[in-house]
């Protein structure tokens, strides 16, 4: 079994620090979740008000490294939060574990999520024995399919239907993979 930090490890890379949020981020956060077209991707709805928004940065607070992590990205050369990456559901048994990611409108396209990660991989392969690592993306989501393949992500299959309910409306992902070892 592999040894998890007592505390959330910061990760800093040549453009990005990669950091444990902080009850400060509110704002970011509400701007990341609370924005309908910014996570039309994702397995949640978006956070109708700031304090939804509060909500679920109190759940971001949390380091459950058996579970789940969250880190906000912040560029290096100026303050400000650009978006955030996170292992969640993590099996021990099985050395496995599901990743996520999401960047503000005006952070995409510029590489902060391959910086970011890259290091969030390199973390959870090397510090955490992570065998196999997925990520389910809906077929729609042009970037993070591009994302994952840069990655060195595998679809292994899919559509796998109605896998998240949002809303009130299933929605339907395809399962990408990526074995230690095969990180680019």
């Amino acid at each position: 079994m592999s040894r998890n930090p007592k505390r959330q490890p910061t990760f800093t890379t040549e453009r990005l620090k990669v950091r444990p949020f902080r009850t400060s981020d509110v704002g970011v956060m509400h701007a990341l979740y609370g924005d309908a077209h910014n996570v039309r991707f994702r397995s949640i709805a978006p956070t109708r008000t700031r304090e939804e928004s509060r909500r679920q940065l109190r759940e971001h607070l949390g380091y459950r490294p058996n579970r789940f992590a969250v880190w906000a990205i912040e560029r290096r050369d100026q303050r400000g939060v650009v978006g955030m990456i996170n292992y969640h559901r993590r099996e021990l048994r099985q050395k496995r574990v599901d990743v996520g990611w999401l960047a503000l409108p005006t952070a995409q396209g510029q590489g902060y999520m391959t910086e970011a990660m890259r290091a969030l991989l390199r973390h959870v392969i090397d510090d955490l024995g992570v065998h196999k690592v997925e990520a389910q993306i809906m077929k729609a989501n042009k970037p993070s399919v591009a994302l994952a393949r840069r990655l060195g992500f595998r679809l292994e299959g899919g559509p796998i239907r109605d896998r998240w309910l949002i809303d009130g409306e299933w929605r339907s992902t395809m399962l990408y993979g990526l074995i230690a070892g095969e990180e680019r």
